[in-house]
Parts: C-alpha cells; sequence; structure tokens
C-alpha cells in the first residue's frame, strides 16, 4: 500500500533556513558586484569625455568652460546657482557663438551622459558627470583669480577634472562643505565608501585630494 509523504514542519523551517543563509551571502556579493562595474562603467565614461576635452583644447589653445548659472549661461530648471558644474555643451547667445564639445563642432555626441550613479532624487548637475575648469584667469584674459581653488587646484589637477558621485550618491560626501567633493572614492575602504571617483588633465585617475584640503577640513 503506497502512502503519500509530506515534508514535515521542522524540515520546511531547516530548508527556508539555507534560503535565508544563501540569500544573506549572495545579495551583498551581487550589490557589490554591481557596485564595481558602475565604477568601471564611469571610468569608462570619464576615459571618452575626456579625449573630447583635449580634442577640444587642442583646437582651442584652453579646455571648454565649465556650465555653470553663476557663469551667465542659460538656465536649465533642474539646475540652482549652487550647480557643482557639468561640461559645456556650446550655445548661440545675442548672436555670438560660444563653442562647446557639441556645437558648433561635435567633439563628442553628447556631453551631458548620465551618471551610473546618478537618481532623480538629486541635483540635474549631479545626475551628470561633473566638470570643473581651473584655467588661470590670465588666460582667460582677466585679472589674476587669487581664490584658493583656482589657484591651488590648477596646480594639482591641471586646468580641468572630471568626476562621478561615486557610490555615496552625494556630490558633497555627506560633509556639505565646498572641499569636500574632493575627497577620493577608494573601494579599499568598503565598495559603498564615501568619495568621488575624479579624472583630472594631469591624472587619469585621482588617487589623493590636494594636500590643503585636507588641512582645511582638519580646522
Amino acid at each position: 500500500m503506497n502512502q503519500e509523504r509530506a515534508f514535515t514542519l521542522i524540515e520546511l523551517l531547516v530548508v527556508v533556513a539555507i534560503i535565508a543563509i544563501l540569500a544573506a551571502i549572495a545579495i551583498p556579493s551581487f550589490l557589490n558586484a554591481q557596485t564595481r562595474a558602475k565604477a568601471s562603467r564611469a571610468k569608462n565614461d570619464l576615459r571618452t569625455l575626456a579625449g573630447a576635452l583635449e580634442a577640444y583644447t587642442v583646437d582651442h589653445g584652453l579646455p571648454p568652460l565649465d556650465y555653470k548659472v553663476s557663469r551667465g549661461d542659460p538656465q536649465l530648471p533642474e539646475m540652482e546657482p549652487s550647480t557643482s558644474g557639468i561640461l559645456h555643451p556650446g550655445y548661440v547667445r545675442g548672436g555670438a557663438m560660444c563653442p562647446g564639445l557639441t556645437t558648433p563642432i561635435a567633439y563628442i555626441q553628447n556631453c551631458w551622459m548620465d551618471d551610473p550613479f546618478g537618481s532623480s532624487g538629486i541635483p540635474f548637475d549631479q545626475r551628470k558627470y561633473t566638470y570643473n575648469w581651473f584655467a588661470p584667469s590670465p588666460l582667460r584674459g582677466n585679472e589674476a583669480n587669487l581664490d584658493y581653488i583656482f589657484q591651488e587646484y590648477e596646480k594639482f589637477y591641471g586646468y580641468w577634472r572630471l568626476g562621478s558621485i561615486g557610490p555615496d550618491r552625494d556630490f558633497y560626501n555627506k560633509a556639505h562643505t565646498v572641499y569636500a567633493p574632493s575627497r577620493v572614492y577608494d573601494p579599499t575602504n568598503g565598495t559603498t565608501s564615501a568619495g568621488n571617483i575624479w579624472r583630472s588633465q594631469r591624472e587619469g585617475e585621482v588617487a589623493k585630494r590636494p594636500p590643503l584640503d585636507v588641512l582645511i577640513d582638519a580646522e
């Protein structure tokens, strides 16, 4: 006589416990792999954008301005006066051409690429790759700018830096001071540790902050 045999409650609980343990092991590994993949994509995108910047610089003698409301550029509804700066596409204003990376010559098809760490809940300029321009004032035909960032950052980064907000998804790295963005993402501190992924005119992958930034933070 055949008797149907079902799982006992204990056996079901054991199976559920095993699945829970496997999930606890697998999910963090999956999330870490996803973060590493996004970091790799960001670095590749920054390399592509850097190539366009260098091509522009060869033609114009200087890299393009960063696109910021505070520079008098046409304001996008999504951007605020405190914008971190993004790449300059170029536009016509008052009948005059203000050249950028896509107009009138397309050095790249899209200079406002989406940062893989960006999301709809953060400012527009932080959903795109950050671009800051440090070319010294005399080269712009202006009086020398003695501001710390223009003087010291130009020595450290060269004329520009490009960046991703990194896995912490915060341009200011939770500190919200003007110098906090220069902190560098280092996966050895944890896959989702704070810091931005930077590339500069002088370094393909920026590994540390300008030295005076650290001293200022300590004050």
